[in-house]
């Protein structure tokens, strides 16, 4: 099915059709065709709508998804897709970033940080004309030691954007503290 027939049967938006396909919340299948790009299993379809009726905030979009549309209203429930960055939360993130990147070369491209983030290389090549991540070199290739890389995947600057790839919601995952239950009173 494709992404307007799943926008159609479920009832929601374009902009929320996106989300819920470029997050990855409903697995699909990227043709890498302009148009007509996305190809979604109706076994999903049914299970997405299933989950939604008991659990719709797991879908909600975070703060911030519609910012680009005013006359839309912000979501009803929005979910924090952040980590709360206390010093143990910092380290724990450097240390599974670093375990993942143990392989990489000490000084990466920009395609190699893309490929590694999830963000296109546009996106990446922005970071580093803005000053945000830091460079070695600036044109006509920029060049990042992979330790200034890893700075800034554990900044609050990082933290902060909006629409996250995939890999990034990944590496919340990954590393999110799980919420404990409380403890019953005797």
């Amino acid at each position: 099915m494709s992404r307007n027939d799943f926008r159609i049967a479920c009832h929601i938006g374009t902009r929320t059709s996106l989300y819920l396909l470029q997050s990855g919340l409903v697995p699909c299948i990227h043709t890498g065709k302009r148009t007509r790009c996305y190809k979604i299993a109706k076994a999903d379809v049914a299970a997405y709508l299933r989950r939604r009726m008991t659990e719709p905030e797991h879908y909600a979009p975070p703060s911030g998804w519609y910012k680009n549309y005013p006359q839309r209203k912000p979501p009803a429930v929005s979910l924090t897709r952040t980590l709360d960055y206390e010093i143990i939360s910092r380290l724990l993130l450097r240390r599974h970033l670093e375990h993942q990147l143990a392989d990489a070369p000490d000084v990466l491209t920009v395609e190699q940080i893309a490929r590694f983030t999830g963000y296109t290389p546009h996106t990446v090549s922005r970071w580093c004309t803005e000053g945000r991540l830091r460079t070695i070199q600036r044109r006509p290739r920029f060049i990042v030691p992979k330790i200034w890389l890893l700075d800034y995947l554990v900044s609050d600057d990082y933290n902060r954007i909006t629409r996250k790839s995939g890999t990034h919601y990944a590496m919340i995952a990954a590393v999110a503290p799980k919420p404990r239950k409380p403890r019953k009173k005797p």
